[in-house]
C-alpha cells in the first residue's frame, strides 16, 4: 500500500472535478463569486473533508508512518474548507437581504430548519450507533447524557460542531438584521457576535470525554468563524473589491499563493509546538499560545480566500458533479465521520486502494439519502440532479 500515490490520486481526483465544462471568463463576466458557484466550490471542498477526515480516522487508529508523509503535510488544511464554508454562508446572507426586502420571511424555515432537519437526523444515527456499541460493549450511557444527546445539547461526534454553529449565527442573523437597517451596522454587530463565540471557545478547552462533547470544546468551534463576517462584509462591499481584483488579478494572484506558502510554513511549525491543547500541556500562557495560533490561522484563511476569489475572476467553473456535490455537502461533512470508522475493516482486509474508494462512496450515498429525506420533511421538489443548488 502506497500513502503517496494515493494521496497524489486523492489530489488530482479533486482537479478532475473542476476540469469539466470550465472555461475562462469575459472582462465583463460580473459577478463572478454567486450563489451557485459557492454551492459548487463547497462540494468540491466537501470531497477534500472526506479525505482529512479519512486521515484523521487513520490516525486515531495508530496508522502512521513515513509513507503517510505526504497526507499528514497537510493534515491542517482541513480548516481551509471550513473557512470558505463560512465565508459562504455569511456573503450569502448579507446579499439577498441587500437584494430581497422579503428576505426575512420565512427565514427560520428556509434557512435554518435546512441545517436543522439533517442535523437530527445525523445526530440520531450517531447516538444509535453509540447505543448499539455500548450495548456490545456492555457499557450504558448516563439517562441525562442520552436526554442531552437526543437534543444536541451534546455531540455524539464532534465533526456536528459546524451545523450547530451555522445554525447558531443563522438565529443571530435574523435577530440582528431584523432591527437594523444599514448593512454595516449589522455587519458590525455579526461580527461582535463572532467574537463572543471565539472567546467562549478559547476558554472552554476540549472535551474529557472520547464519546460525547459539550458545545465550543475544541478549536474547530472557533478558529474559521471569523470568515462569516469576513463573507458579510465581501456582499456589502463586492463592487468595489471585485474591480480591484480584476485590476490587479496578477499581483493578487501572485502575491497570495507567495504568501499562503510562507505562511503555512509558519503554521505548520507552531502546530507542531502546540497551538491547541495548551490547557493541558502545563503552558504559562495557554491563552496566549491559542490567540497566536488564531491570528496565524486566521491570515492563512484569508490568504486562501483571496487566492481562490482571484481564480474565480478568470475561470468560470461548473458542472453537473459539482451542483450534485453542492447540494449534499453539508450532509457529507457531517455523515463522513461515520463512514470513517465503520468503514475501517475494508482498511485492514484491503489496504488503502479499497478504503479510501469505499468511504467516498459510502459518505456520498448515505449523505444522499438524508438530503432526501430532508427535503421530504420540508416539502420542498428538489432533486439530487435538476440543477437546482438549494
Amino acid at each position: 500500500m502506497d500513502f503517496s500515490i494515493t494521496f497524489y490520486i486523492s489530489i488530482a481526483f479533486l482537479g478532475l472535478l473542476l476540469l469539466p465544462s470550465a472555461s475562462l471568463r469575459s472582462s465583463d463576466d460580473t459577478p463572478f463569486f454567486d450563489r451557485v458557484i459557492s454551492k459548487e466550490m463547497q462540494g468540491l471542498l466537501a470531497i477534500f473533508i472526506i479525505f482529512h477526515q479519512t486521515v484523521i480516522t487513520l490516525d486515531h487508529f495508530g496508522i502512521r508512518g513515513n509513507q503517510m508523509r505526504p497526507f499528514f503535510d497537510y493534515y491542517y488544511y482541513g480548516i481551509l474548507p471550513v473557512a470558505f464554508f463560512f465565508f459562504c454562508s455569511g456573503f450569502g446572507l448579507v446579499k439577498r437581504w441587500m437584494t430581497d426586502p422579503d428576505y426575512l420571511k420565512g427565514f427560520m424555515r428556509r434557512r435554518i430548519f435546512t441545517v436543522l432537519v439533517p442535523f437530527f437526523i445525523c445526530n440520531y444515527i450517531y447516538l444509535t450507533d453509540a447505543i448499539i456499541a455500548n450495548i456490545q460493549n456492555g457499557k450504558s450511557f448516563a439517562s441525562m447524557e442520552v436526554i442531552c444527546s437526543f437534543f444536541g445539547v451534546f455531540l455524539i461526534n464532534n465533526q456536528m460542531w459546524f451545523a450547530v454553529e451555522i445554525m447558531l449565527l443563522y438565529v443571530m442573523f435574523r435577530l440582528v438584521f431584523s432591527r437594523v437597517r444599514k448593512p454595516l451596522t449589522g455587519i458590525a454587530l455579526m461580527t461582535g457576535v463572532v467574537l463572543v463565540m471565539i472567546v467562549i471557545g478559547l476558554l472552554s478547552g476540549h472535551s474529557d470525554s472520547n464519546v460525547m462533547s459539550y458545545w465550543f470544546k475544541g478549536e474547530w468551534w472557533y478558529n474559521t468563524i471569523l470568515m462569516f463576517p469576513l463573507g458579510m462584509l465581501y456582499a456589502y462591499k463586492e463592487k468595489r473589491i471585485n474591480k480591484i481584483i480584476r485590476r490587479a488579478f496578477v499581483s493578487i494572484l501572485i502575491a497570495s499563493a507567495a504568501l499562503f506558502v510562507i505562511v503555512d510554513f509558519v503554521h505548520r511549525d507552531l502546530i507542531n509546538n502546540a497551538i491547541y491543547w495548551t490547557e493541558r500541556g502545563g503552558v504559562k500562557h495557554p491563552v496566549l499560545d491559542k490567540l497566536i495560533g488564531l491570528g496565524t490561522e486566521t491570515v492563512f484563511e484569508i490568504l486562501f480566500l483571496i487566492f481562490i476569489m482571484a481564480v474565480l475572476s478568470r475561470i468560470k467553473f461548473g458542472n453537473p458533479v459539482l451542483r450534485f456535490l453542492g447540494k449534499i455537502s453539508l450532509e457529507t461533512i457531517m455523515l463522513n465521520y461515520l463512514m470513517c470508522n465503520k468503514l475501517y475493516f475494508i482498511y485492514e482486509r484491503l489496504g488503502i486502494y479499497a478504503y479510501l474508494p469505499a468511504v467516498l462512496a459510502g459518505t456520498l450515498v448515505s449523505a444522499s439519502l438524508v438530503y432526501l429525506i430532508k427535503n421530504k420533511v420540508l416539502e420542498r421538489r428538489g432533486g439530487l440532479f435538476d440543477g437546482d443548488v438549494k
